[in-house]
């Protein structure tokens, strides 16, 4: 295997996603899921990660290369765009996946807790009049701190989800950054800029496109690599569950 040339290249790694719906800014196919009725709480579901900040509003515009110029140059400059860049990759596309899927699943688990409850609910309602006060309040009380304590739980699995899909993309952005270098030498440019952070390039600067095919080939979809969805401590891959 040949050496990695020494480059120095910097992407910000981005903001913590915020536990509100399901997956990301770029992929259309995100589900909310609902939260239990009873539980007193907004739908709470793993967030759609967010398009990266970049601190301006300013209108950016990337300029076709004329048919006569060269689609590929060598430029000291070249750009990418970092959400396309993930969300385009075999790498995002299955964290996308895992996120659905694991999404789904919370949905469903959250709709037989709010079904629990309510039945739970109306059942206490119904047996109020033959209760004395103090018996039904404490019942009432001991229900609501149950409905608190699950409300609490299902919160927590959305952030814990949230939480493991920035790592994985975090992941993804350190394993991609040797190969952006390789090309960013290759092509004789000496930075590799954020394309929303331009004002105005044409678009024969922009590797996001040729460069997700190289990080598809090296990469693949990711699966077992430290610090994605799914992966063991040692890294390795985690075994699915066993059939019931």
């Amino acid at each position: 295997m040949r050496a990695r040339a020494p480059f120095a290249l910097a992407l910000p790694m981005g903001a913590l996603l915020v536990a509100a719906l399901l997956i990301w800014a770029a992929p259309s196919a995100a589900q909310e899921v609902p939260a239990p009725d009873g539980l007193g709480m907004e739908p709470a579901a793993p967030e759609a990660q967010p398009e990266r900040e970049h601190g301006t509003d300013l209108p950016t515009r990337t300029i076709e290369t004329p048919e006569d110029r060269p689609q590929t140059v060598i430029a000291p400059v070249l750009t990418v765009d970092q959400d396309a860049l993930f969300t385009g990759s075999a790498w995002g596309r299955r964290v996308q996946a895992q996120l659905e899927e694991e999404g789904a699943e919370i949905a469903a688990e959250n709709e037989r807790l709010a079904d629990q409850l309510a039945a739970e609910e109306a059942e206490l309602a119904e047996r109020r009049p033959e209760l004395e006060p103090a018996e039904f309040r404490s019942l009432a009380e001991a229900f609501d701190s149950r409905a608190t304590t699950i409300r609490r739980e299902r919160a927590q699995v959305v952030q814990e989800l949230n939480a493991r899909a920035e790592t994985d993309r975090d992941a993804f952005y350190q394993a991609a950054l040797p190969i952006m270098g390789e090309m960013m030498i290759s092509r004789g440019a000496v930075v590799v800029l954020d394309r929303r952070t331009v004002f105005v390039s044409l678009d024969a600067i922009d590797i996001t496109g040729d460069l997700i095919g190289e990080l598809d080939e090296a990469l693949g979809d990711g699966a077992g690599r430290p610090g994605t969805m799914g992966a063991t401590e040692d890294g390795e891959a985690a075994d699915p569950p066993a059939a019931d």
